[in-house]
């Protein structure tokens, strides 16, 4: 196989440098060919991800990501679109994970350390396909597609505050205290708002909505259970809505997803499926893969997709 590198040089305060400083002696020892292309802004995966597909031989080549699950996810989006345009399958993905969460390498059984994931590329024989999500926007008519989780209200508005925090003092690994200290900011003075969710033809309307995250797999950010029901070997998603109500029930609702159990509490609904619908009346934070979407009104419909990983699991 030919590989295509994509390296996100800012990716874990410098933990996809160190993961390629050990990477690129290994594959020039054993005369791997491969060819890097380096990030320089942002988004610019989605970018080079969508060049290869263009120009790189279809039956040859695999894609290789050294960076955290946000570039990952920019990747994937980037080869699904060259994919549908081009009306064929996309190039398989390998990945080597290095940046500030690690929930798609727990998902699917991606080894932690660099070089280990990188034998679990060069050991694979044929892709695996996977379960992604795969989400249609109509305000603004947009498709793209998450690995992990996409997530409206409460938790993409940490990942913003975080985001925020990470920028302004260079902070690289996203730590579970981190996580729970901007949720206890964002449970005191986040607003609820009103969420409607349709499951096939069943429609369903919550006044004090401030989680709703659709689920890929368990594993969200801060590496968090938020479902138990899911996997990427599934062509389901899992929905997990929790409503606001006094401050007693609020903090046992967290307390719940701090353990991983939040999506078979009594205190929240859950829906499972590929075929979910939810509808905002309000601006809210959203987040995919824990990369920021805006602050925006939602109209988004959900299903599944297939995708090829060539990466043997742990």
């Amino acid at each position: 196989m030919n590989y295509s590198i994509i390296l996100n040089h800012h990716a874990g305060n410098g933990n996809a440098d160190k993961a390629w400083s050990l990477i690129q002696p290994f594959l020039d020892q054993q005369k791997i060919n491969y060819r890097l292309e380096t990030t320089k802004y942002p988004n610019h995966a989605t970018y080079l991800s969508s060049r290869i597909a263009q120009v790189r031989p279809h039956d040859e080549t695999v894609v290789i990501v050294i960076g955290g699950d946000g570039t990952l996810h920019q990747v994937i989006n980037g080869l699904m679109k060259t994919a549908r345009e081009q009306n064929r399958s996309p190039l398989p993905v390998g990945y080597i994970p290095a940046g500030a969460d690690h929930n798609f390498a727990l998902g699917y059984g991606i080894a932690l350390q660099p070089l280990k994931a990188l034998q679990q590329i060069l050991a694979a024989t044929s892709p695996t396909m996977i379960n992604i999500g795969h989400y249609h926007e109509a305000i603004r008519g947009e498709d793209g597609y998450f690995l992990n989780n996409l997530g409206i209200g409460f938790d993409a508005e940490i990942i913003s505050r975080t985001n925020t925090v990470k920028a302004r003092h260079k902070t690289g690994k996203v730590h579970r205290l981190t996580y729970l200290r901007k949720a206890l900011g964002v449970m005191y003075d986040q607003e609820p708002f009103t969420l409607m969710v349709q499951d096939g033809i069943q429609r369903f309307l919550y006044s004090k909505a401030y989680i709703a995250i659709a689920s890929n797999h368990p594993f969200t950010n801060g590496g968090f259970r938020v479902s138990s029901g899911t996997s990427l070997a599934t062509s389901q998603l899992e929905l997990v809505v929790a409503e606001r109500k006094n401050w007693l029930m609020t903090s046992w609702q967290l307390i719940q997803f701090a353990r991983g159990k939040l999506d078979k509490s009594h205190f929240a609904h859950h829906f499972q499926g590929n075929d979910l619908h939810f509808t905002t009346s309000s601006l809210e934070f959203i987040q995919a893969d824990g990369e920021e979407m805006g602050n925006r009104f939602v109209d988004m419909a959900f299903d599944t997709a297939l995708y090829p990983i060539w990466q043997t699991a742990q």
